[in-house]
């Protein structure tokens, strides 16, 4: 068997094992020689990271300061102030106001030291007191900045800065001021916070108010600050154009509060009217009723800032008969042509037209003073199609005018082949075609021009606001020739009658001053059809010797009355009446138009107890020179020593007979006056006037003599009215008729 032989243990076998120490040092070395390599390492990474930056200090430094210093450099915009909107004399309508947000970091050493002087000053800007920011400040939600104030004014700023309060970022901008409030709104329009046009002339002439905006180098810091750079560039801003206009302050003031007052009492839904150069295409006042405040224009409803004068389509009604007349006489027709209107209807093609009277046989001049429809209706038909289209193109119907204002239309005129038969006369009398205000007043400012249609503005001329160099100016524009003159001179003495006592639109009249127009009422239509509602129109100019004004009003759903006559008419009357004075050429010729009697030295028209104002009217209507104060305009005033030729002065009261002066809150005698005169006498005593009938006034509700009221009751119609005893003057006694 074989047998292995165990091994022996060291002992045994004479081996001796090494110590324990020297078996652990090795790898404590191992260890310790690693730890100090990474020390050595540590030790030189800080040396590499120096060196490298010296490295980079000298060979790359300046490159890399230039690429910082292009990094934190930007060139910021510097905002161009919007051009400012002048009226026609010069007057500034709209222009920019500096305005400042203020914040404030309540963290900047010193800022509570001086945050009782901030809380004072922005209280006392604003209305809301000190206590009001104090808790802004406290109860801010960021922990440094907060905004106090975001429109501030120039006045209050300037007291900031002298507060010199530390922690305070003031950031100024530009707000648009519209300095009448809703004067010519729609004409101004307005902008956004942004001072970007969205109506009106702000929106039609942006470009040129936007001006062009400069530039300015600037760095920011490290914590963010922005800061001019020492000798950067800066390119100052250029403030937009100036724009002139052709609207005149005083009248557009006149027209709104006529317009205003009138769509009130007829209470209609709203109005607009338009008031024009015929010769030039000069808009003189255009006036909407409701309106806006383009300052506050977000809180007024769409409604009041709709432009109805270049926006609303409306079926005129006979205020068009003007294009039925010239197409009559275009196509050979003469003004003495006579129509047979029997009872006041007739039956066009199954459907029956009616007049509001019969008139029997009139002529073509007699039906446009008495407004017959029948009678229209009979000349359109012999005229045709054609030639009513035709005329209606050549007057600028079914196009637009190009006024320089946003938003027009350009109504709707359909060709002759997609009428109907009964279509021709009912187009004969301003149904089936659809035009705007605007339109429609260009078609009588070429009445009033003698055939020649020119292209309504509103912009005279723009300039530049450093210089004052005219930049652009606007020139009359004619865009046709859109009838004979000749044809102009045979019409216009009807559309006078019709501005008569034998017309529609008596009550558009101006005393001394001859007037011609048209009146119109229509059916407002609605889808398949027509509504109870309807829209009343009136169009005159004066005066008819040589046109300087044409003016439109159009009033929509009136409920106290509608036909133009009585509703739009007599806005026109009094806007007329307040604007002579504001053209010298046109006051000069306030005279009778026929010849005035001889009255003697000492004789003059009665004018005892009227107010100054009135009483001068009287006086120049016949004939005689008046100097009238302002002091004296509502005074009662009697009779002076007077001698044919002499200059009347009514500068001063002069003491009447006590039966005749009517005293101080007593009811003046108003019979024998027209209406007119008698509702503006008693506005000046403070009375609102309730008008039945129309003409001279026959009766009143409260007696000559008695105390004042609130309301007054005055009845006219065509009868003479009850003979007043003569006044006496203090120093002579006159003769002389009532009023008219």
């Amino acid at each position: 068997m074989d047998v292995s032989p165990l091994p022996l243990s060291p002992a045994l076998a004479g081996v001796h094992p090494a110590p324990p120490t020297t078996m652990a040092t090795a790898p404590r070395d191992s260890i310790l020689a690693r730890l100090y390599g990474v020390l050595a390492l540590l030790l030189l990474l800080p040396v590499l990271i120096v060196g490298q930056m010296v490295r980079i200090h000298l060979g790359e430094g300046a490159e890399l300061r230039a690429r910082g210093e292009r990094q934190a450099s930007r060139m910021q915009e510097l905002p161009a102030q919007r051009g400012t909107i002048l009226d026609r004399a010069g007057r500034v309508l709209v222009v920019n106001t500096a305005r400042y947000e203020v914040a404030a970091d309540p963290s900047v050493a010193g800022f509570d030291a001086h945050a009782a002087d901030l809380y004072r000053i922005l209280g006392e800007a604003t209305g809301r007191g000190a206590d009001h920011f104090r808790r802004k400040v406290r109860d801010r939600s960021a922990p440094k900045y907060v905004v106090l104030v975001r429109d501030l004014d120039e006045a209050s700023k300037e007291a900031l800065d002298a507060a010199d309060i530390p922690g305070l970022i003031v950031t100024g901008s530009y707000r648009r001021r519209y300095n009448y409030d809703r004067l010519a709104a729609h004409v101004l329009g307005h902008v956004t916070r942004d001072l970007d046009g969205v109506a009106g002339l702000e929106l039609q002439l942006d470009d040129a108010l936007q001006g062009t905006p400069g530039r300015l180098a600037v760095q920011s810091d490290r914590r963010g600050h922005v800061r001019a750079v020492v000798g950067g560039t800066r390119v100052e801003p250029r403030q937009g154009q100036t724009a002139v206009l052709t609207i005149d302050l005083v009248r557009q003031a006149i027209l709104e509060e006529e317009l205003a007052r009138g769509v009130q009492a007829a209470g209609a839904r709203w109005g607009t009217a338009i008031a024009m150069d015929p010769k030039t295409g000069a808009i003189l006042a255009l006036a909407n009723a409701p309106t806006y405040d383009p300052n506050r224009a977000a809180t007024f409803p769409e409604a009041a800032r709709r432009n109805h004068a270049i926006v609303d389509r409306i079926e005129p009604g006979s205020t068009f008969k003007l294009v039925t007349a010239v197409a009559a006489l275009d196509a050979g027709a003469s003004v003495d042509d006579t129509f047979e209107t029997g009872q006041g209807w007739h039956v066009f093609h199954g459907k029956t037209m009616r007049d509001s009277h019969g008139y029997g046989r009139i002529s073509l001049g007699e039906a446009i003073v008495k407004s017959s429809n029948v009678a229209m209706g009979m000349s359109a038909e012999q005229t045709g199609a054609a030639g009513l289209y035709r005329t209606a193109r050549n007057l600028g119907f079914g196009q637009p005018t190009y006024v320089d204002l946003p938003g027009e239309v350009s109504g709707t005129l359909r060709p002759p082949e997609q009428w109907s038969k009964v279509g021709v006369s009912r187009f004969g009398i301003g149904y089936s075609v659809e035009v705007t205000p605007l339109q429609l007043l260009s078609a009588y400012a070429a009445l009033a021009n003698g055939g020649l249609l020119v292209k309504p503005h509103i912009v005279a001329e723009r300039r530049d606001p450093r210089t004052g160099e005219t930049l652009w100016r606007a020139s009359q524009d004619s865009v046709r020739r859109a009838f004979d003159p000749a044809t102009a001179r045979a019409l216009l003495p009807y559309f006078e009658e019709v501005v008569s006592e034998t017309g529609t639109a008596e009550r558009a009249a101006v005393p001394g001053l001859r007037v011609a127009g048209k009146t119109g009422t229509a059916r407002t239509a609605s889808a398949g059809g027509y509504t109870s509602s309807y829209r009343s129109s009136f169009v005159g100019l004066f005066p008819v010797e040589d046109p300087e004004v044409v003016m439109i009003v159009v009033l929509d759903g009136s409920t106290k009355g509608y036909y133009g006559g009585t509703v739009s008419a007599p806005i026109f009357g009094e806007v007329a009446s307040r604007w002579v004075g504001t053209f010298p050429s046109v006051a000069a010729r306030v005279a009778p138009s026929a010849p005035v009697p001889d009255r003697g030295a000492d004789r003059v028209p009665q004018v005892d107890g009227l107010p100054g104002i009135l009483a001068a009217s009287r006086l120049r209507a016949d004939g005689f020179p008046v100097r009238l104060d302002r002091d004296a305009l509502w005074r009662p005033v009697a009779m002076a020593d007077v001698h044919a030729g002499d200059t009347l002065r009514l500068d001063r009261a002069i003491e009447l007979d006590a039966s005749e002066a009517p005293a101080s809150g007593r009811m003046p005698d108003l019979r024998g006056q027209s209406v007119r005169r008698a509702v503006t006498w008693l506005r000046s005593l403070g009375v609102e006037p309730r008008v039945s009938g129309s003409g001279i006034v026959t009766r009143q509700s409260v007696a000559p003599g008695a105390a004042l009221p609130r309301t007054v009751t005055v009845t006219a119609g065509r009868s003479a009215p009850p003979a007043r005893p003569r006044a006496t003057a203090a120093r002579r006694t006159t003769e002389g008729g009532p009023t008219s």
